[in-house]
Parts: structure tokens; sequence; C-alpha cells
């Protein structure tokens, strides 16, 4: 008989290399189910839970984390295991406290950043495309799957893809934009130069895959070129989330 549905199960070895799992410990991880993120570019919330925060041993204690509601997601009470997350989602644990951002990390994969209530209260998106609705609106699809509307009192013209927007959540009230421009401050999501921030010194537009690139320079004053899909702004001239852990803070 033919199998419904997708499958529930994933072997270690062929998972994506970024997640931090002990490949020849046990036979199965768990399988991410459809969601805001790819599966290349997540992680679920038992892997989060269980590996990289250490809340839990095994996937009963995870899923009693999760059934007793203690887990927000962009805001959202999330209970199943097998969903993802990934860059600039925020992580709530309401039994500690604790309130992480998801970022790209170094040589890739994903890390938590602690981040205070205040910031909690919004997040960063960066747009996909636009489209026009029936209506006669313009909506904005964004990296995390959102569909949001062209804000009343705004113009098409002042929204581009690979711009970023910041909206409130879980409402997602908009906010304010940050286009990607010369002087913007900006951090890298794929590519050798992940996890990489830095200001933005050109953006050099050409026709071809991967033709377009983006030249940046880091705190540092190194600079460096990645593609253009690569770069995600996260401010208009200083960055609006944290990046960093602060003084006394941990990363995981």
């Amino acid at each position: 008989m033919a199998r419904r549905g997708q499958k529930k199960h994933l072997k270690r070895l062929p998972a994506p290399r970024h997640w931090p799992i002990k490949r020849k410990e046990g036979k199965f991880t768990t399988r991410v189910i459809p969601g805001p993120h790819s599966k290349e570019e997540c992680v679920t919330l038992a892997i989060l839970l269980r590996e990289m925060l250490g809340y839990a041993e095994t996937m009963r204690e995870v899923k009693a984390i999760l059934n007793s509601r203690q887990v927000l997601v962009d805001g959202r009470v999330r209970r199943e295991p097998r969903f993802p997350v990934g860059v600039m989602d925020v992580i709530e644990i309401k039994s500690s406290g604790d309130i992480f951002r998801i970022l790209p990390k170094m040589r890739g994969g994903l890390r938590l950043v602690p981040i205070s209530p205040e910031e909690a209260k919004f997040k960063l998106c960066r747009i996909e495309r636009k489209m026009m609705v029936p209506g006669g609106r313009v909506q904005m699809t964004t990296h995390d799957g959102r569909n949001l509307l062209l804000p009343d009192g705004h113009k098409p013209s002042e929204f581009h893809t690979l711009d970023t927007v910041k909206i409130s959540i879980p409402d997602q009230e908009f906010i304010e934009s940050y286009p990607l421009r010369e002087g913007a401050y900006a951090i890298v999501t794929q590519g050798k130069n992940v996890g990489i921030e830095g200001r933005v010194i050109a953006v050099e537009r050409r026709f071809g895959t991967h033709a377009s690139t983006v030249t940046l320079e880091d705190p540092s004053g190194n600079q460096f070129q990645t593609a253009l899909e690569y770069v995600f702004v996260v401010g208009a001239e200083r960055p609006e989330v944290q990046l960093q852990p602060a003084a006394g803070g941990v990363t995981a």
C-alpha cells in the first residue's frame, strides 16, 4: 500500500549539515513540517530545545514543555516539535523568562542571541516579492512566509524586493522600512561570508544568477563582497536588533 502524506521521519546522516546534532548517536531525528522556513534554513523546535538550549534531554520532555504552552515563536504559542524556526524569529520561554532572536552563525548554521522584552515586540522581515491582489492593493511576501498588505499612506514605490520592513509581533503592524542601499547596516545570511555584519559600501546590480553583488565593510574595517540575495538589511545606519550578546550574555 502506498504511503499517504509526507514522511514523518528523517535519518540523522542526511539531515542538514548545520543542525547541531550528533550524527551517529541515534538513527533518526525530527523532520521539518511545512512552515515559514525551508529545511535548509531552519531548525525544529525539538532541536532548539534539546540540542541548542539543553532544556530537554528526550523527545518526551520536549513535548511536555511544548504542551504546557511555555514556548512562543514570534508571540504565538507553538506546540509542534517539528515546527521550523529560522532567521529573525523571536523565541520566548515563559517559564524561564528567556527571550532569544535567531541569527545566522559564522561558518554556517543558526545561533541564539538573548534580547530584551522591548526588542521582543518587533521583528525584521525581508521582502522577497511584491504582487497585486484583488481590490487593487499591493501585497508583500517576506522571507518567513508572511503576506503583508501595503501600509495605508505609503506608495508601492517606497518598497522594493530585498528591502526590510520592521513589524510588531504578533499583530504584524507596520513600523518602519529599511531599503537596501549604500550606508545601510546588514548581515549576511548565506554564502562563505555568512554571519558577518557590516555597513553597505556599494550595491552593483547585474543580470544573471548571483551576478549582482554588495560590498560591505565589517566593524574592523575589512571590506568583502557577497551576492545581493545573501544580504539582510537590519537597520538604516545602525542595527535595529541585537546582533551580539550583551556583556555577560551567552549566545547558543
